[in-house]
């Protein structure tokens, strides 16, 4: 565009009118009325022409290439016949009236004469693109341009205020922005009418779904206004953000308790790979953290005894089931890269501010960048890693609720007895990370120049490996259980018991039912658990070690570990499950308590009376003498006492029991 005198040009983000050029200045002036000199260079190389902002109306000027649009055609005849009219004796003014009417007819429509003027005059002026319907074209006005602009200006600082509030009608935010007018103007401004706000509504609210999700206005709320601000990594390491959410699917965190847990990743940004991600029931602490540090640090295929077989275990459900080699989940384990942390930005939650946490990286040399409080965009990379893993794995797991209440089925809480445990979710995403993700194609990792190219997480690593090549050292054995969380145990002469398991080793001989040397533990030792090693626990003694190995085998015998694993089915199930019989159990424990009654003397002498009686039929000497006639022949030899030495004043008149009287006697 050449610009010259009575041109309007825009320069440093303002529009000027040109009043003056001269061969190296040009004087500008300001729409407030001041006027400036500026060098023509100057504006040879930073001005705008204003009428470029208003090109992209012509996209409505031609149709099929060159061709004007019949309604543009019609009018610019029509335009071009005034302008060739003389001015003199109202012959114009009479060309205008005869344009009215054949517009009119060409058009189907009413023209009035004023309309004519109006086209003219915007021809003139814009050229073609004046003749268009500005209405329809979107660069006239907004529907707003007959509102009062103070009622828009108090329309936005209500809905500003709703950022963090409940979500409610438009009707409810109509009134308030009523009320408000009313507080602030009285009658001096007219307020508009229902439908009017209704569209002012739609146009005002465009972007801050004040009307929809609370929780997607409070995330956009949070955004900062403007550009977004890039630091781009150069080297992978350089930037690792580290975040814990609750996941979207339930677990089961022991026998009698199921929830969602909670996830703890740790992204490299430069190549997305995931460094650690650790599992824990709701209430992630400090010490957690610094497990996801320490497996971060040190590879698997460098962590102690223990971390491959109990991986096994675990796996085995999924590994076995579908006849897959262990082996192969090795290999993907293995292959994951080993990436040092420069620096982790965390958010501002308690455990991440923790003394505990930031002396850990303190002492490995890693810096920490805290984020601007309510600022998730400072780490947007692992929040969308969250997304990624809910979207791609979770939503396949049973027991998945769902982003929230809305989404979330019946059938969550009937599915209790089939939900994962905490353990095999634990090294079913770690399986998933070292297996998909680190060899998925990441949208991150498209290259600039061929946007059709992906790399995976992997292959960005060892592309980097080649360019810039870099010797990190992972951290030895000892320094990752010196990173593990510790549990204060005595050691019994059967070894240490820690969730119900029971850890022994030969080196414990110098240390069973001895004291801890510290005072303050009242004799506990100190025991290094790794939450998700089962079989090896570490004593920390005279300053190294010791490994304590899980001293039950049974689930590596073949028969044992299936009868565990089918009575473990039926716990679940309910079928071991018995009957409420505390009732029965208690009346035992009461009378073993209680014992016999005792019996008063007067009652055990009239029962010992009464027990020699033989005419009474209860007697005890009646039934030893019928017992004995039974067993006579064999006892005849046998010289018994006197049976009834204290018998009664009645005469035995029966002839058998005489005869076993002498038959006893002999």
């Amino acid at each position: 565009m050449k610009a010259m005198a009575g041109s309007r040009i825009r320069w440093r983000g303002t529009e000027y009118e040109v009043v003056m050029i001269q061969e190296m200045s040009a004087l500008l002036r300001h729409p407030g009325g001041g006027e400036v000199e500026v060098s023509v260079d100057e504006l040879n190389r930073a001005a705008e022409p204003v009428a470029t902002r208003r090109l992209h109306a012509l996209r409505d000027v031609f149709v099929d290439g060159d061709e004007l649009a019949p309604e543009l055609r019609i009018w610019q005849e029509a335009i071009e016949r005034i302008r060739g009219a003389s001015d003199a004796f109202g012959l114009k003014d009479k060309a205008v009236a005869e344009e009215a009417a054949r517009l009119a007819g060409a058009l189907g429509r009413s023209v009035s004469p004023r309309t004519v003027y109006r086209q003219l005059q915007a021809y003139e002026r814009d050229g073609l693109r004046g003749l268009l319907d500005q209405r329809k074209s979107g660069a006239g006005a907004g529907r707003s341009r007959g509102v009062d602009p103070r009622v828009v200006v108090i329309l936005n600082s209500v809905l500003a205020l709703r950022s963090r509030s409940s979500t409610v009608s438009k009707a409810a935010i109509i009134a308030q922005v009523r009320r408000e007018i009313a507080a602030a103007h009285g009658d001096e401004i007219k307020v508009p009418s229902d439908p009017t706000f209704y569209r002012l509504l739609d146009e005002e609210d465009r972007g801050r779904f004040s009307f929809g999700s609370a929780k997607t206005r409070e995330a956009l709320a949070l955004a900062p206004e403007g550009e977004f601000g890039r630091r781009t990594a150069l080297r992978p390491g350089e930037q690792v953000q580290i975040d814990t959410t609750r996941l979207d699917v339930m677990v089961r965190i022991d026998e009698s308790t199921i929830g969602r847990p909670e996830l703890t990743i740790m992204l490299d940004v430069a190549t997305r790979s995931i460094l650690a991600a650790v599992l824990r029931p709701e209430g992630t602490k400090s010490m957690d953290l610094v497990v996801v540090l320490a497996r971060a640090l040190v590879p698997y295929a460098r962590r102690p005894d223990g971390a491959r077989e109990t991986r096994q275990l675990v796996s085995t459900a999924w590994a076995d089931e579908a006849l897959i080699e262990q082996e192969r989940f090795e290999r993907l384990r293995e292959a994951q890269p080993f990436i040092f942390p420069e620096t982790i930005t965390t958010d501002r939650g308690r455990t991440y501010l923790s003394r505990h946490f930031r002396a850990a990286c303190e002492t490995l040399g890693i810096s920490l960048v805290t984020a601007a409080p309510h600022t998730p965009t400072d780490k947007p990379h692992v929040e969308r890693t969250f997304e990624s893993i809910a979207s791609l794995f979770l939503q396949y797991a049973m027991g998945y609720v769902g982003r929230s209440v809305e989404h979330r089925g019946r059938d969550v809480e009937s599915q209790s007895e089939q939900l994962l445990t905490i353990a095999q979710m634990q090294e079913l995403l770690e399986d998933w990370i070292a297996v998909e993700w680190q060899n998925r194609s990441h949208d991150g990792l498209r290259d600039p120049l061929h946007p059709t190219i992906m790399l995976t997480p992997n292959e960005m690593c060892r592309a980097f490996r080649q360019v810039a090549p870099e010797l990190h050292v992972p951290l030895t054995r000892e320094d990752f259980i010196a990173l593990l969380p510790v549990v204060q145990r005595r050691i019994n002469r059967y070894g240490v018991t820690i969730d119900h398991r029971v850890y022994d080793s030969k080196r414990l001989a110098e240390y069973r039912r001895r004291e801890s040397p510290a005072k303050s533990k009242q004799g506990r030792w100190p025991i290094r658990v790794d939450p998700y090693n089962l079989h090896i626990v570490w004593l920390e003694a005279d300053g190294e070690f010791i490994p304590l190995r899980w001293a039950n085998d049974v689930h590596e015998m073949p028969m044992l570990g299936d009868v565990w694993r089918y009575a473990r089915d039926e716990y679940r199930s309910g079928g071991s499950r018995r009957d409420d019989t505390s009732d029965l159990v208690d009346a035992m424990r009461g009378f073993a308590a209680k014992g016999n009654p005792k019996v008063a003397a007067r009652r055990k002498a009239r029962a010992a009376v009464v027990a020699a009686d033989p005419m009474n039929p209860t007697s005890v000497a009646r039934s030893e003498v019928e017992d004995a006639s039974d067993l006579a022949p064999a006892i005849t030899d046998v010289a018994a006492p006197e049976v009834w030495p204290h018998s009664g004043g009645f005469a035995l008149t029966n002839d058998d029991i005489d005869e076993v009287r002498r038959r006893l006697e002999e």
